[in-house]
């Protein structure tokens, strides 16, 4: 039985981004008939208003972060969609992890601006902290890059979490009437797996884990594209990705831990800072 979506956090950012993130919030909150929170954090400033001798510096300084969620209003209202608004002052991480704690959200939806692959080698720090701590499922949009659930990939490396994320492919494959590309990567260099055969022991052990994927999807109805490759994880994902027209990278993540220990460097970290596509980081419970 698919995990019911019944409630859906997005963070609102003032600008086109994050704007074009609660768009496609929109869409998921009127298919799931799901509950829709948006938030927007002002930052706290540490200075001295004073010194900028600016009349209600306080307000001045929350007024764009209201004004995106007067936007996010009028956006949902436009499909008849109720939406609830929070606003709040203070680290946008702790904010968001704090909102996504005390509404029960299921997923937590954030958007960021459109840039070069270069740009994209280091994932930004707020959505890298949201996704290492967050309790729950994290959504990645890309300006302009709409979630497309026709054609899932999810990363299957044999563990519980890769599992996990695989189960939530299948959810969305069934819900949407998508097909689900599992994809298992080797990282082993070639020439030490021709010496020693262990290239061919790892081929050998990554079958289970993507015939019990097949398995499932046949149950369900949802039809599962296996494939193992050999490169590095994140940029054979992300290349995988490009070559068969994904529109949602889905991939497993431990839960939560100590941020440094998660993510930097991690595959999770350099497929969400390099695919110019959403990515989803199912959170294990």
């Amino acid at each position: 039985m698919p995990t019911r979506i019944t409630s859906i956090l997005a963070a609102v950012v003032p600008g086109k981004t994050g704007l074009f993130a609660f768009q496609q919030a929109v869409r998921m909150a009127l298919f799931f008939k799901a509950r829709l929170i948006a938030i927007s954090i002002t930052p706290r400033y540490e200075g001295n208003m004073n010194r900028w001798k600016i009349d209600n510096a306080e307000e001045q300084f929350n007024k764009p972060f209201l004004h995106c969620l007067d936007e996010a209003q009028q956006i949902a209202g436009s499909h008849n969609l109720e939406v609830h608004t929070m606003h709040k002052v203070g680290d946008p991480v702790e904010e968001i992890l704090y909102a996504a704690e005390e509404q029960q959200a299921d997923i937590v939806i954030l958007g960021y601006p459109k840039r070069s692959r270069i740009e994209r080698v280091i994932l930004g720090n707020t959505a890298a902290k949201v996704i290492g701590y967050s309790p729950c499922d994290v959504i990645m949009i890309p300006y302009e890059a709409e979630i497309d659930f026709s054609r899932i990939l999810v990363g299957i490396d044999g563990s519980s979490y890769s599992m996990a994320a695989g189960q939530r492919a299948l959810e969305l494959g069934l819900a949407f009437g998508g097909d689900v590309y599992a994809l298992t990567v080797i990282d082993i260099p070639v020439e030490r797996g021709f010496l020693y055969g262990v290239l061919d022991e790892a081929r050998r052990k990554s079958y289970p884990p993507l015939q019990t994927l097949v398995g499932q999807g046949e149950r369900l109805g949802v039809r599962v594209i296996t494939d193992i490759l050999e490169g590095p994880p994140y940029a054979t994902i992300v290349r995988h990705s490009e070559t068969n027209s994904i529109g949602l990278i889905v991939l497993g993540s431990h839960g939560r831990t100590e941020f440094g220990d998660l993510l930097m460097g991690s595959v999770v970290e350099r497929v969400t800072s390099m695919a110019a596509l959403p990515t989803l980081v199912v959170k294990r419970r």
